[in-house]
């Protein structure tokens, strides 16, 4: 993996990280101030996907960078892309 690509991995982790204990704060926030539990709960869902997401950024991009993905005409569980760019 070339350096610049491990830097730039890195800083995306180092801001994921900080987005999510942002986030957690956000939360414990709406909690002391007492807003409705459903309201809560809705941004709590919305703060998992975040994270899912972001821990899906990267492992995909760690994947891309280290050079592991496969031909697709040699995996026959591969499927095409339906929505090409």
């Amino acid at each position: 993996m070339r350096p610049e690509t491990k830097q730039s991995l890195s800083q995306v982790a180092t801001a994921l990280e900080h987005l999510n204990k942002e986030l957690a704060a956000e939360l414990a926030e709406m909690q002391r101030l007492g807003l409705p539990p459903s309201k809560i709960d809705h941004v709590r869902a919305g703060v998992k996907a975040i994270k899912d997401c972001g821990n899906m950024l990267l492992i995909w991009s760690d994947y891309i960078a280290r050079g592991e993905v496969g031909d697709p005409v040699e995996d026959p569980e591969a499927r095409p892309d339906p929505f090409p760019r």
